[in-house]
């Protein structure tokens, strides 16, 4: 008891513990704090400690799904849009140069800023390449210079992957009007390619392109492919290929270049990271 006639609440555990054998907790022998679990081992923990990917696409894309199927673990997206006054507009290159305007671009871009993504693509194929050789540069540099972010376009990427894979000749396979796939030819042709042939869909809004299933780009792809092309290039942010790019590729015996697929490639090597994605298409598996 106290002086005051109170329980001594403290002699009582000292009593308690004697009794148990339990050693007092300055005399117990804990071990050392454990640092925190690196990243690498957190597969399967928060999505994206590995990166995030900043994808800035027009309005109109309904497909923001297809992209997820291209990644490797611990690597998440993060999307943005931005609109211009063409936007209900059918497909044509007029409509996609308004596209490829920068105020609208870098007004999206910097919403991605607070989200530190460690790369951001700018998702719109025919946007990046409508303006020639050299346009789709001035808009990644403005993106970077705005933002202080690395950051690439789809046509960027495409050049980068064909080089990559060591290919010359290239089939052109895309959703749009004849007029902007000729675009893209035109640009692929100005960086040094030969392009063998090229298929068009003749679609004219991104709904119609993002509702088209997996099987109308793979006979696209067949229908622009011939014996003297090295590598098949599918067109066009919008469409949905992860399904098709294992059997394609197998079925025409070269490899097969996806917009969505590169977008993701080329965002994960300017992001730093470089684990192979299997059952996507060559270039990810081994590029």
């Amino acid at each position: 008891m106290t002086e005051d006639g109170t329980p001594d609440m403290a002699a009582s555990f000292d009593r308690l513990r004697a009794d148990s054998g339990f050693a007092a907790s300055s005399e117990l022998d804990l071990p050392e704090a454990q640092p925190t679990a690196s990243a690498g081992a957190l597969s399967g923990g928060v999505p994206g400690w590995r990166t995030r990917l900043g994808l800035l696409s027009p309005d109109d894309g309904i497909n923001d799904d297809e992209f997820w199927h291209y990644l490797p673990d611990g690597v998440s997206l993060i999307f943005t849009r931005y609109r211009t006054a063409t936007r209900f507009d059918p497909i044509s290159p007029d409509m996609v140069d308004r596209y490829a305007d920068l105020e609208p671009i870098l007004d999206a871009a910097e919403t991605l800023r607070i989200t530190r993504p460690g790369a951001i693509v700018f998702l719109c194929n025919s946007c990046s390449f409508v303006r020639g050789v050299g346009g789709d540069v001035k808009i990644s540099a403005a993106i970077e210079r705005a933002v202080d972010i690395p950051a690439t376009t789809i046509s960027t990427a495409q050049v980068q992957a064909l080089r990559t894979l060591g290919v010359q000749r290239v089939a052109v396979a895309g959703p749009y009007p004849a007029d902007v796939t000729q675009l893209l030819v035109d640009f692929l042709e100005g960086h040094g390619f030969e392009v063998t042939g090229s298929q068009s869909a003749g679609m004219e809004t991104e709904w119609q392109i993002g509702n088209s299933t997996p099987s109308v780009w793979y006979d696209l792809a067949r229908a622009a492919d011939s014996p003297r092309a090295e590598c098949v290039l599918l067109a066009c942010s919008g469409i949905r290929t992860a399904a098709i790019m294992e059997p394609l590729e197998t079925d025409l015996g070269k490899p097969v270049v996806s917009a969505p697929a590169v977008s993701i490639w080329a965002a994960l090597r300017l992001a730093g990271v470089n684990a192979p994605v299997f059952g996507r298409g060559v270039l990810l598996a081994e590029h």
